[in-house]
């Protein structure tokens, strides 16, 4: 690897020009010019310019998740990812100021709504009935003012692609790719919908998620499976909570709970700003500024979470029958990140996986007794999983296969890996990662979600922290961390007849 050229100036890195990765032996390098800088209220920016394309992914990201919601709470980043789309005091609307009072009343109504319900009161209740209608009435009135989608179809409309949003445990994020010439218009959208967002059709949205819900999860096993063991493995850190929320916090979301959350989260002293593509530096910085640099930070000051998981004191088991496809999963504590260990757990989860991996080869190709297994390093911010499963075919023993499990990952803690596999699997991740980086959305992604655990600079050195992971490191973790005695085990079986 050739050595990154770093420039200061003015109290602000900026890499104009590196080599980031030099793999001689595939044949090819990649080379990334990284701008990073931060305005006067916060917002942090990154910018990769690359003149080779016409176009720019335009992303902004939220350092928040479900991790910062509580009991009545859990849900409500997912719940305005949706919102984002309604518009602003000044998009989708036709009057904002003739919505205004119909919002207000429908408030009024549901506050009225959620009392009753929390009473006992049923939909089947005359009372309740009358509100609803209420409830319906007052929105389509409003309705004569919304302007349906004008966000998306502005953007459309300007050449934008790939408009899309995603919310997870500790970051959410927007996104659009944009002809080089509109990014303009990525910054007067994005800050106005930071500065001025108008929560319209609130309730029908809410509705709407509850189903979204019901078909994800109530409806679908295996994610109900995943929803029940993540929390049975995750005792008091907030990683445990499902990202769309319970029912029971959705249900009793209302518009003033939903603004405080963005007052506290989605502000730019929270953000970052992420450009990729056809940019120039100068031109999109002064673009930047003019349109997010007058927006505050928040008033509330920010504050990390700080419940951490403690010590598993025991073997923890979930076994569920539901007519869906087998599996059998096994799950281990280890550290959030940057922890070093993290680096060969990763490279364990490799020696693992994929159709080489041992656990493959064992349970697929020699023993026959599954379609598929494998394993993974999940880093976190704060506490991370290793993984193991399998998918077992029809009447396999779910006893042996987990047994099984336990063995190849035993063997690695006695006897560490060798040089040639570790060499393999090293290379396989390393050009997996760099390769990946060549795609403008997954650049982003990676810089947004390393500045999120630490520093964008973190991902320039993952490939060569993998690189330095020893065998005996490989060995150490496994004895460290996939202790037998402390594992959650979780069985999705097919219903008893």
């Amino acid at each position: 690897m050739k050595k990154i050229k770093i420039l200061f100036k003015k109290n602000i890195f900026t890499i104009f020009s590196f080599w980031l990765f030099s793999f001689i032996s595939a044949g090819y390098s990649i080379s990334i010019p990284v701008h990073y800088d931060t305005l006067k209220n916060g917002l942090r920016i990154i910018i990769v310019p690359d003149t080779t394309v016409a176009i720019v992914s335009c992303r902004l990201y939220y350092f928040v998740g479900s991790i910062y919601e509580g009991p009545g709470t859990t849900g409500l980043s997912h719940m305005y990812e949706h919102m984002m789309f309604k518009g602003t005091k000044r998009m989708g609307t036709v009057s904002y100021e003739k919505e205004l009072p119909f919002m207000n009343t429908i408030d009024s109504l549901d506050a009225l709504l959620r009392s009753l319900r929390q009473k006992g009161y049923q939909d089947t209740d005359s009372i309740v009935k009358k509100y609803k209608t209420d409830i319906a009435a007052n929105l389509e009135k409003e309705r004569k003012y919304i302007k349906k989608d004008e966000i998306w179809e502005t953007y459309m409309n300007n050449g934008g692609t790939s408009l899309n949003a995603w919310t997870g445990d500790e970051i959410t994020a927007y996104t659009v790719t944009l002809p080089e010439n509109k990014l303009e218009l990525f910054c007067w959208i994005e800050a106005d919908r930071m500065q001025n967002p108008v929560l319209r059709e609130f309730y029908s949205e809410r509705d709407v998620v509850k189903e979204e819900r019901k078909m994800r999860y109530e409806n679908r096993p295996v994610n109900k499976y995943w929803e029940i063991l993540n929390a049975h493995f995750y005792i008091s850190h907030p990683y445990r909570q499902p990202t769309i929320g319970w029912m029971s916090d959705i249900e009793s979301f209302s518009r003033a709970k939903l603004f405080d959350h963005i007052n506290h989260f989605y502000t730019p002293d929270n953000a970052l700003i992420v450009l990729v593509g056809n940019v120039k530096i100068d031109k999109s910085m002064e673009l930047i500024k003019r349109y997010f640099e007058p927006i505050s930070r928040s008033r509330f000051p920010k504050t990390e979470i700080v419940t951490r998981e403690p010590a598993p004191a025991g073997e923890t088991r979930l076994t569920m029958h539901d007519n869906a496809e087998p599996r059998i999963d096994i799950l281990y504590h280890i550290p959030g990140y940057p922890d070093n260990d993290l680096f060969a757990l990763d490279v364990l989860g490799g020696i693992l996986s994929g159709r080489t991996g041992r656990l493959y080869k064992r349970l697929v190709t020699e023993e026959k007794i599954c379609t598929n297994a494998g394993a993974v390093c999940e880093m976190k911010l704060h506490n991370g999983v290793f993984h193991a499963w399998a998918t077992p075919v029809t009447d396999a023993d779910p006893i042996k296969i987990e047994s099984i499990i336990l063995e190849e990952i035993s063997k690695i803690a006695k006897g560490k890996p060798s040089l040639k596999e570790m060499e393999r699997i090293k290379n396989s991740i390393q050009m997996d990662f760099v390769s990946s980086l060549k795609s403008q959305e997954v650049l982003s992604d990676q810089l947004a979600w390393f500045e999120r655990l630490g520093s964008w600079k973190d991902c320039i050195e993952y490939p060569e922290k993998i690189a330095n992971v020893t065998p005996e490191a490989v060995s150490n973790v496994t004895k460290k961390y996939l202790n037998p005695e402390y594992k959650t085990v979780g069985r999705l079986l097919a219903k008893k007849k």
